[in-house]
């Protein structure tokens, strides 16, 4: 490689970065993005919460309240990208709740969103989760780790599977972000709704 070819792909690696660049996912049979990167839109955002949009991401900055869908959605797989600014930053994902609540919803299924021993927690149901294969998944502070929330409820961290229920009774509901005075980002979400006829 001559001189003039390192400058140019150095150049070019300067002007995107790595961070960047993944941010972009691959196209997902089924899946609908619940996010366009740039704005709220299609969110609503409750009881004072902090959340705001910039640079392709979601930023929570403390503050308590949430973050709530447009829609409601039954049966879906729910996948996103979640990383802690700092050790132990709390927040939740909601799924099928109801818009009435003081902070949070009252009536919900919360996938517990802490980067601690107990992150993937279920409230709401029972379950059965491996907390220390869920604990050893987890990624530094300010890497980025993935979440998937299945519809029978399963949630996989990081493409494993560490929590699973089978006592989900609501059936419909919002998807929601929580505040819980943590400092955390999101991005990727997006969902593909499963037809429970079939």
């Amino acid at each position: 490689m001559n001189f003039r070819a390192l400058l140019l792909g150095i150049a070019v690696a300067a002007l995107l970065p790595s961070d960047r660049v993944a941010a972009q996912p691959k196209a997902e049979d089924g899946f609908q993005s619940l996010f366009d990167g740039k704005t709220l839109a299609g969110w609503n955002v409750m009881n004072k919460a902090k959340f705001t949009a910039e640079d392709e991401v979601i930023k929570l900055r403390g503050g308590s309240g949430w973050l709530r869908s447009e829609e409601e959605y039954s049966d879906f797989v729910l996948r996103l990208e979640v990383r802690w600014m700092k050790p132990k930053q709390d927040s939740g994902i909601f799924i099928r709740a109801s818009k009435e609540g003081k902070n949070w919803p009252d009536k919900r299924y919360e996938v517990q969103c802490e980067n601690s021993a107990r992150v993937a927690h279920l409230f709401g149901a029972k379950s059965v989760r491996d907390a220390k294969k869920a604990e050893q998944l987890l990624k530094a502070p300010k890497e980025w780790n993935s979440f998937e929330i299945g519809t029978r409820c399963e949630v996989k961290l990081n493409n494993e599977l560490v929590c699973t229920s089978d006592d989900l009774k609501m059936a419909k509901g919002f998807i929601g972000l929580q505040g819980e005075g943590g400092e955390l980002e999101f991005r990727n979400i997006r969902i593909k709704k499963i037809d429970s006829k079939k």
